[in-house]
Order: structure tokens, then sequence, then C-alpha cells
């Protein structure tokens, strides 16, 4: 998002409907946030995530870093498509293997 729409629009995004359907789509409360994730942010990451609450598109950090997490997702969508199929087979070579350790571990039946 650019400068030039941000300064635009600080004050009253109600006026801005598709700038605030793009924010409540990844930084809505509700559902969708529930999940918490503890991360590490760089002082200049920090200082973005700071410039997006003080120009109060966003009223915390948690929603501007989920606000720019879900961006930066739905940016990446060909990777994660091809991503996604890899992740399959290899959760599912991951079961077979463990199901063979488990196999492997079991104590032998005495004859």
């Amino acid at each position: 998002m650019s400068k030039k729409i941000l300064g635009a629009y600080i004050g009253n995004l109600s006026d801005v409907p598709d700038l605030q359907n793009l924010l409540d789509r990844f930084a809505s409360k509700g559902e969708g946030r529930g999940n918490v994730v503890m991360v590490r942010l760089s002082d200049d990451a920090l200082a973005k995530v700071d410039q997006l609450v003080e120009a109060t598109l966003f009223s915390s950090r948690s929603e501007a870093t989920a606000y720019l997490v879900g961006a930066g997702i739905e940016s990446q969508k060909e990777l994660f498509d091809r991503l996604g199929t890899h992740t399959e087979a290899i959760r599912k070579l991951k079961e077979q293997l463990r199901k063979v350790a488990f196999d492997a571990l079991k104590p032998k039946k005495k004859k």
C-alpha cells in the first residue's frame, strides 16, 4: 500500500470501503484470529508496524501484524499452492515412516 494512499485516507476509513475491506480481510477481530504466534521483529520492521498503528489504520500492533502476514501470504499464493501438493505428500510419508518405526519397536512375541 503506497504512502500516498495511506496519507489520503488517514482519519476516516469508512469513506473508503475498498481500503476498509482490505484491512478487515486480514486484521479483523473475531473468527480467524484465534491463534497466537510469538514473533521477533527487527527494529525496522517494528517501526513499520508502529507506523500503521500511529496512522490509526489499526488499533494495535497485533492487528497491524496480522494484516501484514495475511497480505504477505496472499501475495505469495502461487508459492503456497505449489507447496501444498508437496507438503501433503511429505505428511503422508512421515506417517508411513512413523508406522514403520513403531512396528519395528514393538516387542517381539516369544514362540
